[in-house]
């Protein structure tokens, strides 16, 4: 697939803010990619079920928006997510 190192980065970012900001999983998000991305939100969420599976929630919503940004590029810009209890 043209956008996989996309797709891992994305798998990876996500990850890393689970453990920065303490969440179980993640339950929504939107993101950002470029016009010309291939990068849609079924081979999104294909992808996370695979490689991020301990960090995503059942029903996850995934909000995917189109911007003139550089290519190979994602920007998470809102993230939802249950917190562990303390």
């Amino acid at each position: 697939m043209h956008d996989t190192y996309l797709l891992n980065k994305i798998a990876q970012s996500l990850k890393e803010l689970c453990q920065e900001y303490k969440l179980k999983k993640i339950e929504a998000f939107t993101l950002v990619v470029n016009h010309h991305s291939h990068v849609n939100e079924e081979s999104l969420r294909e992808h996370l079920e695979i490689h991020s599976k301990e960090c995503i929630g059942d029903a996850l919503r995934i909000k995917l928006q189109r911007e003139d940004i550089e290519e190979q590029t994602a920007i998470i810009h809102s993230l939802q997510g249950e917190t562990f209890e303390l």
